[in-house]
């Protein structure tokens, strides 16, 4: 009699840890995809960051090269423009580090997620598949972070440049002066187009991972 009564009990109870650990592991991969998206939008808004920054950065240039054609003429209108130019990319710059701390968050998160899902798997071939995925994923991030890091160096270094232009030429707006910093006006534009050219690897990693990252949407 005791077992007719202890039986079912026993088979409810490990329906129940079993659906409980369904449960678990659905709301885990629900929460993997989820975060997954999260890390992608945000990859995908930090990329716009720099897509502005390079976009700041070429009428910087041009900004420069307007001032250099006017030098005979009158240059202050194309140095006012200059003049706007250089705190904008500064700006820009700005709200990018900050999207940039919001992504490496959001992607923190995200492969602890993918790790804590790992714990759950049973089959072998599938824990080592998605192994597989999440090493190859963060090496995209390691590679992204390989190409961020210079970028970064060598824009603050012709930012600080660039500055240092402003500066001189709202001192001395003349023929004569421009002339003097002919060469290192030069330089900064060179810089600055070699900014533009990193700029442009960094995108070409961000839209890799987000590609990655974010399920296919149809059109």
């Amino acid at each position: 009699m005791k077992s007719i009564t202890t039986t079912p009990i026993l088979a409810w109870t490990a329906l129940a840890l079993a659906a409980g650990q369904l449960f678990v592991s659905t709301n885990l991969t629900a929460a993997g995809y989820k975060k997954a998206d999260k890390t992608g939008a945000s990859i995908a808004e930090f990329r716009d960051e720099i897509i502005n920054i390079r976009k700041e950065v070429e009428a910087t240039v041009l900004a420069l090269d307007n001032i250099l054609e006017t030098a005979n003429i009158d240059p202050r209108k194309a140095f006012k423009e200059f003049d706007k130019a250089v705190p904008r990319v500064d700006n820009a710059a700005q709200k990018a580090k900050k999207r940039s701390e919001d992504m490496k968050a959001k992607g923190k998160a995200y492969f602890d997620q993918w790790e804590a899902e790992l714990a759950t798997l049973n089959d072998p071939e599938i824990r080592k598949l998605a192994q597989q995925r999440k090493l190859k994923l963060q090496g995209a991030f390691d590679a992204l972070r390989s190409v961020m890091e210079p970028a970064r160096d060598q824009f603050n270094v012709w930012l600080s440049s660039l500055k240092d232009v402003r500066n001189y030429l709202s001192n001395d707006l003349t023929i004569n002066g421009i002339d003097a910093a002919k060469d290192l006006i030069g330089k900064t534009k060179d810089s600055g187009r070699e900014v533009q050219q990193t700029l442009d690897v960094v995108i070409t990693e961000l839209n890799t991972i987000a590609a990655a990252l974010t399920p296919a949407t149809a059109k």
